[in-house]
């Protein structure tokens, strides 16, 4: 159990707390591109307990900027787009995308009062269909090129949901593999025979336990991007995939998932500190030889939270997931929970984050911040039993890693 301090620490997210502090050391997807358009070339946005507005210049240069214009506060979310940037609605004046007002068409010909005013304003940049914003001090660190952002040949979607639950809630999730057959298999598949038409979903049945197999042992490693999880079920070897190979947890927050010719990222943007943004990203690889149609844009998804009962969605896996987040209220009390065997991962996780934040108060840079053009090239990512692209066989160059024993181990034997 943590006491209230503690859970505060690794919780709030909000300007100048220690967590948002560490956080803000990083790069966060805050929109999808294809959400800033010419048909809509603003929108308003909230990261880190920041309100803020997006825009697309008609030049296509994206900003992101304090949403009140300094002369009379109006919103510059209803601003109009031109080639230099968003001109506020009220009175015309502009901003360029570093926050610089360029233009105060009212004032006297040759007036310098404009270069006394700026609007807060951060770096965004675009990448695989996403809009990336980093809020951080300077230098900003390299967005990390990982390896499915950058792909060639693929098929890409993006959906999102907003959730009334704080970030850190979201993230242990990662770390706990077990929950998979009762969260998915047991308490999804529950649901899911329910709503079947009669006469359908009999092969839910409580008396055995409908979650899959047990779960024989779980592990989880350090490595210089955050921590691999890894898991053994009942019938596998220690050669097998899910264990030799796991799957990653990015630092601070974004889960690697993938299986067959798909491979996804699920961002755990924080909002603010009672609120999260669950960001699918998604990519799907063709087999070898197979040349998929080039996308003009990635499409983009908000997906819906709740039921037309008003209850949580609960039919796909992701929304299992957010549905047990959003269960456990805007903050998981912490100083009343009681963590047992499986949960080892989740305690791990949450040393490194005290580890990363003790870190940037000391004035040092945290894990899983990217300065070296040289290593920013189509990061990879070992994830099991997934095809990389041009390959006939699963774990791509990860195939052939040795066997290692985890860092951290819980037998349920």
């Amino acid at each position: 159990m943590l006491t209230q301090a503690q859970n505060d620490r690794i919780t709030r997210v909000a300007p100048g707390t220690p967590m948002g502090n560490l956080m803000r050391r990083y790069w966060h997807p805050v929109a999808a591109s294809v959400e800033v358009n010419e048909e809509n070339p603003t929108k308003e946005v909230r990261l880190l307990g920041e309100d803020l507005v997006l825009f697309r210049s008609t030049r296509g240069v994206v900003g992101l900027i304090e949403p009140s214009c300094p002369h009379r506060k109006a919103n510059l979310s209803y601003g109009v787009p031109e080639p230099e940037g968003i001109r506020c609605a009220y009175h015309g004046w502009l901003f360029d995308e570093t926050g610089a007002c360029i233009d105060q068409p009212s004032e006297p010909a040759g007036s310098k009062f404009k270069d006394k005013v700026k609007l807060k304003a951060y770096k965004t940049e675009e990448l695989g269909g996403l809009i990336f914003a980093y809020m951080g001090p300077e230098p900003a660190p390299l967005l990390p090129n990982w390896d499915i952002l950058t792909w060639t040949n693929v098929t890409r979607t993006i959906n999102a949901v907003d959730m009334p639950a704080n970030w850190l809630q979201c993230m242990d999730n990662s770390l706990d593999p077990v929950h998979f057959q009762w969260l998915h298999r047991y308490w999804g598949g529950w649901n899911i025979a329910r709503k079947l038409p009669a006469g359908e979903g009999q092969d839910f049945d409580r008396s055995t336990l409908s979650r899959g197999r047990e779960h024989v042992k779980v592990g989880f490693d350090r490595f210089e991007y955050g921590i691999v999880k890894r898991r053994l079920l009942e019938g596998e070897t220690e050669e097998d995939q899910w264990w030799r190979i796991g799957h990653p947890i990015l630092f601070p927050n974004i889960l690697r998932v993938a299986q067959d010719h798909w491979h996804s990222f699920q961002y755990r943007i924080p909002i603010d500190d009672t609120h999260t943004k669950h960001m699918l990203y998604t990519v799907v690889v063709p087999e070898p030889g197979v040349t998929v149609a080039e996308q003009g844009f990635v499409p983009y998804v908000e997906r819906e939270l709740y039921d037309e009962k008003g209850r949580l969605n609960n039919t796909i896996v992701p929304a299992q997931d957010e549905a047990a987040w959003v269960m456990q209220g805007p903050i998981t009390d912490r100083t009343t929970e009681h963590l047992g065997v499986t949960d080892v991962g989740i305690i791990l996780f949450r040393k490194m984050i005290n580890e990363n934040l003790q870190i940037v108060e000391d004035g040092g840079e945290p894990i899983n911040v990217h300065r070296d053009p040289a290593k920013n090239v189509a990061i990879p990512l070992a994830t099991e039993h997934t095809y990389y692209p041009g390959d006939d066989f699963t774990g791509g160059q990860f195939a052939d890693k040795p066997l290692l024993p985890p860092q951290v181990e819980a037998s349920m034997q």
